[in-house]
């Protein structure tokens, strides 16, 4: 019984030490890229933004720069691990 309890905190701990969200963050992010200003979107991900945050077309900051042909920006969203809406739909994320 000890052993379920103890198995049963440390998977609620776990499931709790993912990445802190910052919606403020994302949001200016996703507003950087979409305007296409490479020096927004660099202090953006400086502050910890997410690279892959979504609007709720599940357009990304990639999915912007590509659309906006901004190869710069999309080069360095890519760098820092940024993914389209569908790769990360292909990913189940």
């Amino acid at each position: 019984m000890k052993s379920i309890l103890l198995t049963t905190i440390a998977a609620v701990v776990l499931v709790g030490c993912g990445k802190p969200s910052n919606p403020a963050a994302d949001r200016a992010l996703l507003k950087a890229a979409e305007l296409g200003n490479i020096e927004a979107v660099k202090q953006h991900l400086a502050a910890g933004a997410d690279v892959n945050a979504n609007n709720k077309f599940d357009s990304t900051p990639l999915d912007w720069a590509i659309t906006s042909k901004q190869t710069e920006l999309a080069d360095l969203l890519h760098k820092h691990g940024g993914k389209t809406g569908e790769e990360l739909k292909a990913e189940g994320k």
